[in-house]
This record gives structure tokens, sequence and C-alpha cells, in this order.
């Protein structure tokens, strides 16, 4: 090995040591040395391909790839990971399906790729996890159904700050009162800007809503005294602005009331990842599986073998 050799190799493993094990992003690290990101991305993996460095996982493995494999099969999904939580519980699930979904969605990004983002914790954590990405503009896919839209806001802003695109938020409610009402707000201009954006989408991230008790919509729902006359017409899940029986069958009761990424426009979107897990969801993850809407998903044991009973 040449005294290059050994300098080139030298600085792959201080870019992987400083990348993975005191985990500095790869922008962080490209505005150091004067590279770009992706330069630092393949000299990490070429520390790890050549064994220069070694990542050692000291926990169980996180996914089960072979339920993975299962669940895709039987939906005919492009993608499904299957995590693997032992403490079943909303949280602990969704902290879980966060993280392994943000590597799955940084990977599926490709540059200048336009990405619409759904609402729900589970997005927001995901995208706290996301360091590194590929270029692309980012879509708020629905309106808001909490009082604190800008935890939702947020979450669209990191993405976007990571991959230094546009950014299209929708300045509206998730909910309104009538047709009427959302006729006039989806006039507005900046609003109709984002809706016409959600026609040219390359990637959607949704979760996927539980209900009644893992759902913002829902709680929302709820405190206007429509969710019961919601739930005696099936519905146990939404995903976007689409409601779901249990059948994974679409339930219109809502339609022309929610502003967002329609039906129609979400089955024409070339990827479609569902996130989502955790006892306030398996109904309607497995609705969102047989509604052929999705097709990729990061999910827990339980929900999937749940789902391969179905």
């Amino acid at each position: 090995m040449s005294t290059t050799d050994i300098a080139d190799a030298t600085l792959r493993v201080y870019v992987a040591l400083q990348h993975l094990q005191l985990g500095r992003p790869t922008t962080e690290i490209a505005d150091e040395l004067g590279l770009s990101r992706f330069a630092i991305g393949r000299m990490v993996k070429r520390a790890r391909d050549e064994g220069l460095v070694e990542v050692v996982s000291r926990l169980p493995e996180p996914v089960d790839p072979e339920l993975s494999a299962t669940l895709a099969r039987r939906y005919g999904l492009r993608s499904a990971l299957v995590v693997v939580s032992h403490i079943d519980t909303d949280d602990v699930v969704r902290g879980i399906v966060a993280g392994v979904a943000a590597g799955l969605v940084t990977g599926m990004i490709g540059d200048d790729d336009v990405v619409g983002l759904g609402p729900g914790r589970t997005i927001v954590e995901m995208c706290a996890r996301i360091v590194d990405v590929h270029t692309c503009d980012v879509v708020q896919l629905t309106g808001v159904a909490t009082d604190q839209p800008e935890t939702y806001l947020d979450a669209i802003l990191r993405l976007r700050t990571v991959a230094k695109g546009r950014m299209f938020p929708l300045h509206a409610p998730f909910l309104t009162t009538d047709r009427r009402s959302a006729r006039v707000i989806t006039g507005q201009a900046p609003v109709t800007q984002a809706l016409q954006r959600m026609d040219h989408l390359d990637m959607a991230v949704l979760t996927v809503g539980g209900w009644p008790s893992s759902s913002l919509l829902a709680t929302q729902l709820a405190q206007s005294g429509e969710l019961e006359g919601l739930l005696e017409a099936g519905v146990v899940a939404e995903i976007g602005t689409t409601l779901l029986d249990e059948h994974g069958r679409v339930v219109r009761s809502l339609e022309g009331r929610l502003i967002g990424v329609t039906t129609d426009q979400l089955a024409r979107v070339p990827t479609r990842v569902a996130i989502g897990g955790g006892p306030g969801k398996r109904q309607a993850v497995v609705a969102a599986l047989k509604s052929g809407l999705i097709d990729a998903i990061v999910t827990d044991q339980v929900t999937a073998r749940r789902a391969m009973d179905m």
C-alpha cells in the first residue's frame, strides 16, 4: 500500500468514526473537509466495505426479516419492514417504528424528488432522525387536526432543511365545518399551490390513524360530536384524507370536508409509504394494507402477524 493509499484510508476511517461513532451529520463533516455530503457518504460506505471500521449492535436485531418478506409478499408491497418491540405500548412501538422508517425513507428519496409528508407523531419522530438525504421538495399532505400545528410544521421544516429543497406548507385546517367552507379555504392561493403540488409527488409518507383512540382526526371529531356516527359507518382508519373500514374500503362520509391529498391523488403516487403500529393502530394498519393504497410499510411484529392472519 502506497503512502497515498494509507492517507486515503486514514481519512476514510476518520470520516466513518466521526459519523458512526460520534453521530456527526455528514453535512457537518463535509463542511469541515470541503467535500460534498455524498462524497462523505461514499467514504463511510467504503470504510465499512473494506473492513476498516465495523458497526456492532449490542441489541437484538430491530427488524424481523422473515416476517417482513412474508408480509410484503402477502400484500404485494414493494417493501415491508417489521420491527421488533419487546414492550408492546403505543409510545415504545412508535419510537422504534419511527427510527426504522427514517432509514427506509432516507434510502428511498431520490435527487430532486417531490416528497409528501402526512401528519402524526410518528412522522414527527421520524423526521427528527433523518440527518442526510438527497435534495428534494417537501409538501404538507393534509391540513392540521391539532391545536399545536407547529409540531407538524416543524417536522416538515426539519426534512426540508436537511434536504435543502423547497417547502410547500398547507396553511389550512384538516377538517372543515362543511363543504362550502372547504371550497373557500382551498380557493386561497397558497393553499391551492400546495394542493396542486400533490399532483406531482414522487413519494408520500403517511401515518395510519387508528380509530378511535389513536387518531388526531378522530379526537377532533369526538369534540365536535361527529365521531359516533362515523364509527357506526364502519370507519377504523384514516390515511391522508381517506377514511377506511375494516375491509380497506373507502368511507366517503367526510368527502369534501377534509383538506389534503385526495384518495385519487394518493393512488397515483409512485411510492406510498405507511408507518404505524402499536395496540391503538392494529386494525387500522390492516385496513390500510387491504386498501391497496400503500406499497411500503413499517410496522411492528404483533400488527404484522395480525395482518397475516386476516
